[in-house]
């Protein structure tokens, strides 16, 4: 590993710890934990990493020739040190797919910590690791906070940032044109519905697709709350 880039990185991460722990993070969450690891990578890694690390995520089936997401084959190294590198600078460091993006700047010191501790379970022993990520869902409530990260990781690229139906799939998917949520009005069930399964089989958009095997229950009624509050 370039000794200059590991301290660089390190350097970003004791700078990223001071403000942005105390700003954005519950005093449980001040310890990295791979509890939280597990939280981080279904909330920001699953949509092109899969949920087992095999490069399944909705991304990489969807798009021809999308870069290979497989953790298991992982290129750019397995030790913690280097997914945590890996994490922060995603492509932009010239080494990977510029299609990775670097988390630096979005995740605070914790959840870096986190995800990367969390990653190389997957990599070591993924019957543990997919164990532990049932446990999580298994205890999680629905929350606006989990709601506003899955759908600004996943909803956002056909809605937009505010739900607005401006995202970046919406240059390509024009007829109909992703659905602006802020004037919807539907009721908690109906999106509910929708949600998981998908336009098509509500009599709507084929191309809004089902989400009832990629989100758990708690995680959808939390996509719903958070959606409820970009309303107009």
């Amino acid at each position: 590993m370039n000794p200059t880039i590991k301290s660089g990185a390190l350097a970003l991460l004791v700078l990223l710890a001071p403000s942005v722990m105390a700003a954005e993070e519950k005093q449980s969450e001040a310890k990295p934990t791979l509890e939280y690891g597990a939280e981080v990578y279904q909330a920001r890694c699953v949509l092109c990493h899969g949920r087992e690390g095999y490069g399944d995520g909705m991304l990489p089936v969807s798009m021809k020739e999308y870069p290979s997401a497989n953790l298991h084959k992982n290129r750019f190294g397995k030790e913690l040190d280097d997914l945590r590198l890996s994490i922060i600078y995603g492509g932009s460091l010239g080494t990977m797919s510029a299609e990775m993006p670097p988390w630096g700047d979005e995740l605070t010191y914790t959840q870096v910590e986190s995800v990367a501790m969390f990653t190389k379970l997957l990599i070591t022993d993924l019957k543990k690791a997919v164990a532990l990520m049932e446990k999580t869902e298994a205890n999680k409530q629905p929350s606006f906070r989990l709601g506003r990260a899955i759908f600004k990781n996943y909803c956002s690229l056909c809605h937009g940032e505010n739900g607005e139906g401006d995202g970046k799939m919406a240059k390509i998917i024009k007829n109909p044109p992703p659905f602006n949520l802020t004037l919807s009005r539907a009721p908690d069930e109906y999106l509910m519905q929708i949600i998981t399964k998908g336009g098509a089989a509500m009599g709507r958009s084929p191309r809004m697709p089902p989400w009832g095997e990629q989100f758990s229950e708690t995680e959808r009624r939390s996509i719903i709350m958070y959606i409820k509050t970009l309303r107009r």
